[in-house]
């Protein structure tokens, strides 16, 4: 294979996208965006994950 077929080769490929994680306010845990949830009836809102939210009702 030559340099430039390898070039296209990798062009060529999908990337996976990452995964995006934020950090639980109250365990301190990453966890990814589609399992936070926002706490709205505290002020400030807290962006907590699931589990915590289901432990605070």
């Amino acid at each position: 294979m030559t340099a430039e077929a390898k070039k296209e080769e990798n062009k060529t490929k999908k990337q996976k996208p990452r995964e995006i994680k934020f950090k639980c306010q109250r365990c301190q845990k990453e966890v990814p965006l589609k399992d936070m949830v926002s706490v709205t009836r505290f002020r400030p809102v807290l962006i907590v994950c699931r589990n915590c939210a289901d432990e605070m009702r």
